[in-house]
């Protein structure tokens, strides 16, 4: 370890080790300092210390309530950043009414100053964040195969979470995996966290029975962490590898207390966004109706057979890209430099503006505005045939986007629709209000980027580990 980084850690808030430190610089630097930083100004600007008190603590408190999603918000930028922006708005307003309902006289603009200061020390927080993070990385050993331990390296890497590092592997086997060490065998786990600055033991899934016993009888007293490798992979990287799901898994999702019914709630939510979506989206689609008419002379839109919730077959609607009777052999995948896309549909997909008739479906029931992709019939047989599993994405209603779309970017191959469906059924175990309206937030950063590039995925075995291939 470099002597810069040993002494970060060293000093890392009194020693609490590098994940606690971790969540101590969230709270201290994205919840505290700016709920601090709005009431002091409110105090000094109103020159009251109650009101202070008052805005200071619904910053926090709006801080608090807003950053509990159930989806990892390391993996959607744009929506954590608009999560950071919402919290001292929402805070501040709810500073505001609570002041007015005390009696007081002070309007929403008083108030502003504090709102700018919060803002900047939300800005300056991250920055140190960012900083420090990039010293203080936790440091990870799997208990487990060595080849597994490099799957997770690619996993973290595909991710782009940085503040992690696996060091190494502990189990039965000899050798290295490209940069990944083997460091000994179950018997010497505690001597190695007691000297290695361990901080996050992960069990791979095909430990023996008893292994994470035997890791809290010899480690219980020190301040190191473990975690199932299943269970990692949901909280940290946003999906379930389908190789490894267990029967926790089904379990989880056959539990009395989980309700796979949308509610209410979401259907409100596909009518009302729905409806004005639509609205917003009529110009552009009358100025893309005539673009496609005039290249071609061709059908504006078309109709395909998809399969929804329950498997119940719709007809999906969809501006027209590609050239008129484009699938003379049979349904197939479109690429990105497919010869049959048009001129004017690759504006139209890249922009995703053909899509937008779908909001039709949404508000006809056969769809919701956030869900897994729906597939076409001719390829489901192949597709469940082929990956286990895949029919549970049946669950839920299709979605016009949804976490694997912001996720994995579009499929086009059978490792891609597998890839896509890891993060189809971590959405479908995972999925709540709050989380649908952030992958709409970030679906509307990402609006404007290629309609079929693929994100960057592990290159090696990542949809389900080096120890379980995908069947053929």
């Amino acid at each position: 370890m470099a002597p810069g980084v040993a002494a970060v850690r060293s000093i890392a808030l009194g020693g609490l080790g590098a994940l606690r430190a971790q969540a101590v610089i969230d709270l201290v630097a994205l919840r505290l300092a700016p709920a601090v930083t709005a009431g002091a100004m409110t105090a000094t600007h109103l020159s009251s210390a109650g009101a202070g008190m008052i805005v200071g603590l619904c910053v926090l408190a709006a801080g608090a309530a807003i950053e509990r999603p159930r989806l990892p918000l390391h993996l959607i930028p744009g929506s954590r950043v608009t999560l950071a922006l919402a919290a001292p708005a929402a805070g501040i307003f709810a500073g505001w009414v609570t002041l007015r309902a005390a009696g007081s006289a002070t309007s929403l603009g008083e108030l502003f100053p504090s709102f700018l200061g919060a803002l900047l020390i939300v800005a300056l927080s991250w920055w140190i964040k960012v900083r420090i993070e990039q010293r203080l990385r936790a440091r990870v050993v799997v208990v487990g195969p060595v080849a597994f331990a490099r799957d997770l390296v690619e996993e973290f890497e595909a991710a782009g979470i940085g503040n992690y590092d696996v060091v190494g592997a502990v189990g039965d086997g000899r050798g290295h995996a490209g940069d990944v060490p083997r460091l000994g065998d179950l018997a010497g786990i505690r001597r190695l966290v007691r000297r290695g600055w361990i901080d996050l033991l992960v069990v791979a899934p095909s430990s023996p029975p008893g292994t994470e016993e035997a890791i809290a009888e010899a480690c219980l007293d020190l301040p190191v962490k473990m975690i199932a490798a299943n269970q990692l992979y949901e909280e940290l990287l946003g999906h379930v590898p389908l190789g490894t799901m267990d029967a926790q898994w089904f379990r989880y999702i056959m539990h009395p207390r989980f309700d796979n019914r949308p509610g209410a709630g979401k259907r409100a939510t596909d009518l009302v966004l729905g409806f004005l979506l639509a609205l917003a989206a009529l110009p552009l689609l009358a100025i893309a109706a005539v673009a496609i008419r005039l290249e071609d002379g061709g059908p504006v839109v078309y109709r395909q057979r998809r399969i929804g919730a329950r498997g119940r077959e719709f007809r999906i609607i969809k501006l027209r890209t590609m050239g008129v009777d484009s699938e003379p052999n049979g349904p197939r995948w479109s690429s990105v430099h497919d010869e049959r896309i048009t001129r004017v549909g690759r504006v139209l997909r890249r922009t995703h503006i053909d899509e937008l008739p779908q909001l039709w479906n949404v508000l006809k029931g056969e769809m919701t505005l956030v869900g897994p992709r729906p597939e076409r019939p001719e390829m489901m047989g192949r597709l469940e045939a082929r990956f286990d599993h895949y029919n549970r994405r049946h669950l839920v209603k299709p979605g016009l986007t949804g976490w694997a779309q912001v996720r994995c970017g579009y499929a086009g191959t059978e490792s891609g629709t597998a890839w896509k469906l890891c993060h189809d059924l971590y959405y479908l175990k995972h999925r709540s209000m709050l989380g649908d309206l952030l992958i709409l937030t970030q679906t509307a950063f990402e609006a404007c980027r290629d309609a079929h590039r693929v994100l960057r995925a592990p290159r090696r075995r990542f949809i389900v580990g080096a120890e379980h291939p995908v069947k053929s």
